[in-house]
Parts: structure tokens; sequence; C-alpha cells
């Protein structure tokens, strides 16, 4: 694969309704399209899924940004074999793994568009078919809440995940848990908690619940250590202290939580995941696959990850693709099917762009290398 050129799109989505996590609220997302053309006219697309700010990872958008753009001038005229030859060559020119996740998505999508093979195939994905859960942001009350967990739970979502911060009523949640013996639920507290909650996480335990992403803080390894050795069935996820796959190493090394919440864009990429997810699956923990609010394109990278080996388990954070956006970039998606999604299976990420919804999302004029 030689490159011959390289555009940026940078674009403002919009949500439906205003998402809100123990790091804030977001009512619209920043997104960077990248088009990557090699000289026999193939084209790979990548998205920088960074956020604006940096509350929920150090790494802004504006930061991946200014990366990717002095990345892209250095790219003309490379030739990478296979995409992993690329991933080795991101890993020399940067830390930043947002960054670096964007340039090699588009490399991947170009890489299996030149073989004419989808990436699921590429990366050795076994099903056809995830299963998958849907994410329901902090509301204003309660009762919202409810409503919202019984729309997914009608719609077939295979788990449902409520947000929570240091205030949620966990015994509120507990009895929820309760009132749905079938249904998988989880919470994400988004490193929230502080000072001593094993009583409430074994609360958790008890009602049972199945997992709880990052309720300590990024750096708080030895509470989550902690937390998770004394409960019996629920599992703690890392997801902030999750940054690149040194981190993912150090976790399992440590055996600090039962999984790993794993999301290409926060690790450094595609490359970077399927090895934690092998090196997770070795060490008998249960990696599974996380979203950030991406756009269609991103989600079904994500869906083509967790159709690998032993990454399903928890179904993953991929809810229906017209559920965040007012306006996605892509088009022709699936819909949800009795809590499962199918994962792409034309060449390359498999996805059909929306280029009238790009123009619209657009910020300013694209930026092009060549």
């Amino acid at each position: 694969m030689k490159i011959q050129k390289i555009t940026l799109y940078p674009l403002i989505l919009t949500l439906k309704a205003p998402f809100k996590t123990a790091h804030g609220t977001t009512k619209q997302r920043p997104i960077t399209l990248i088009a990557m053309q090699l000289t026999n006219g193939v084209v790979g697309y990548g998205e920088v899924q960074s956020f604006a700010d940096n509350q929920y990872a150090n790494e802004t958008h504006d930061q991946s940004l200014a990366v990717v753009q002095n990345l892209s001038q250095l790219l003309i005229g490379q030739i990478f074999a296979r995409p992993e030859d690329g991933a080795n060559w991101l890993a020399t020119k940067t830390p930043l793994s947002f960054a670096k996740s964007a340039i090699e998505m588009a490399l991947w999508d170009a890489y299996g568009k030149q073989m004419h093979q989808p990436l699921a195939a590429l990366l050795g994905g076994q099903t056809d078919k995830v299963a998958v859960g849907q994410a329901i942001g902090i509301q204003e009350n309660w009762e919202t809440t409810k409503q919202l967990v019984l729309d997914a739970i009608a719609q077939g979502y295979q788990r449902i995940k409520i947000k929570i911060n240091q205030t949620t009523d966990l015994q509120t949640v507990a009895a929820l848990v309760k009132a749905f013996p079938n249904q998988m639920f989880s919470l994400d507290a988004n490193a929230a908690w502080r000072g001593d909650k094993l009583a409430d996480l074994q609360l958790l335990d008890e009602a049972g619940l199945a997992l709880i992403e990052q309720p300590y803080a990024e750096t708080a390894w030895l509470e989550h250590q902690r937390g998770q050795a004394a409960l019996t069935r629920l599992k703690l996820s890392l997801d902030e202290s999750l940054n690149d796959i040194a981190d993912v190493k150090k976790a399992i090394a440590n055996r600090t939580t039962a999984a790993l919440t794993l999301k290409q864009g926060k690790l450094g990429g595609i490359t970077q995941t399927k090895e934690a997810i092998s090196l997770a699956n070795q060490a008998q923990m249960t990696p599974w696959i996380g979203g950030m609010l991406g756009t269609g394109l991103g989600r079904a990278v994500d869906l083509i990850l967790a159709s690998l080996p032993g990454a399903n388990t928890i179904p993953a954070d991929s809810a229906q693709f017209d559920h965040y956006y007012e306006t996605d970039i892509a088009t022709n998606l699936p819909y949800v099917k009795k809590g499962y999604l199918p994962v792409p299976l034309q060449d390359g990420i498999g996805v059909t762009l929306n280029w009238q919804a790009i123009k619209q999302c657009l910020i300013h004029e694209p930026i092009v290398y060549q």
C-alpha cells in the first residue's frame, strides 16, 4: 500500500439528547474523518474519536488533530505491506493513542478493500453477529432512568448500562437489577467514586449486577484490585485506566479487575486492541468492547472487534446506529434484532458513507495532503 493523498474532514455531530456521565454532559461531538487514498485509487476511512476536553482521557481532539496533521504530511509516499507495519511506524512517531488509531483505522479499511476482504475476516472474526447493549446517561430523575431501561428491555438489548456518579442511590439501582433477574445490567461510574465503597460493591454483587466499569479513579489500581477480590460474581472493569497496550498488560499482570473495557480509539488502534483481546483471553480475564459515541464508521469497527474470539461475553457497547446522533455520517446501517447487530462483511470496514451528511456536519474546509 502506497499512500498518495490524505484528506481530513473536521466534523461536529449533534446528539439527539444530551448524554450525561460523571465526567460531564455531551451535546455535540467532534469527529475528524480521515480519507486515505492509495496510489491504486483505493480509499480507506478512519475517524479521530478523542473528545473536546480531557475529562475522559488526557488526549483532547485538538491535540489529536494536530498530530494527525503532522503525521499526514509524513505519510504521503509511505509504503506499508500490511496495516500492522503502519501501526509499528506510528508507534515510533507519537504516543497519542487517538491520533494513531484514526490513521490505522484508515489503513485497515484501505487494506481490506485492496485485498477484497472484510476487516472481520482479516482480524479472525468468528461470528456474523454480536450481542449488543445500550448505555443510558445520567438523567434528571430516577423515573426517567427507569423508563429508558424499560424501553431498552423492550428493544431486546442483551445488556443495559446505566451511567452513575458519586451521589447515585445504589439501593434504588440494586432494586431495579433485582426486578429483572433475566436482564444483564452493568453500571459505569466513570472514575467518580472516592473513599471506601466496598459495602456498595457488595450490595450490587448480591443484587445480581453483572459488571461495573471504572468505579474508582484512573490511577486507583489498588482500590480496584481490592474491590474485585471481595466480590463473588460482580466483575469490575477498567476503562479510564487503560490508555495503551502497556496499561492492558499491567492490568493483566496484576489481575487488577476481572474484566477489561477495550476501546480501539483509546488503546492506539485495531492492532493493539486485537492483541489486548488475545492477552486477556490467555489470562482468563474478560475482554469486551466498549464505545465512545463514535459514528457508524467507528461503531462498525467495534462490532468487528467484538466478533473476535472471547470478545463478546459481555455484550458490546453498540446501540442501534440511529440511537445517538441526529445525523450519522454512515448510511444503510442495520437495526438491532433480538439483541444482536450484524458484523459488517463487505470489503474493509464495510460501511457506506453519507457524503451529504458529512457536508452538513463539516465545520470548515477539508484539509488535503498529497
